[in-house]
């Protein structure tokens, strides 16, 4: 789909945004971009393990539905090159039992869409932190 370059430096670490609607990805990866983080955005999963095998991630943010496979998959594949990275999930359905699927891949946060950017940002903030 995309790359984006950073307005700081964060290092050769990126940013990977999966979402299934290409606007909604699109902006997210500028946020973080505006923020300083190199982004990557996509609409499907084989196309973010592409990445994930190539490139270093700091964070991934992935909505529950992609186009070629669920974000809960995606998730756990991630886990499993990298299982401290951190995963933040969003869904527009508000499904309890998405929350708790994506739960026990090891999430750090679930938002729901509509998406709040500073909410979201004061997580990844906290996250990196530590």
């Amino acid at each position: 789909m995309g790359r984006s370059k950073p307005n700081g430096d964060r290092g050769d670490r990126w940013v990977l945004v999966a979402d299934r609607d290409p606007q909604a990805a699109l902006h997210l990866a500028g946020y973080f971009c505006r923020r300083g983080f190199r982004t990557y955005h996509t609409t499907q999963g084989e196309e973010a393990m592409l990445l994930a095998n190539s490139r270093r991630l700091l964070l991934a943010v992935i909505d529950v539905s992609l186009l070629d496979m669920s974000g809960h998959a995606l998730a756990q594949r991630l886990k499993e090159i990298d299982p401290e990275l951190p995963v933040l999930m969003t869904s527009g359905d508000y499904a309890p039992e998405l929350e708790a699927a994506a739960r026990r891949v090891g999430i750090l946060y679930y938002a729901h869409k509509p998406a709040d950017y500073e909410l979201i940002g004061g997580v990844v903030d906290k996250a990196l932190k530590n």
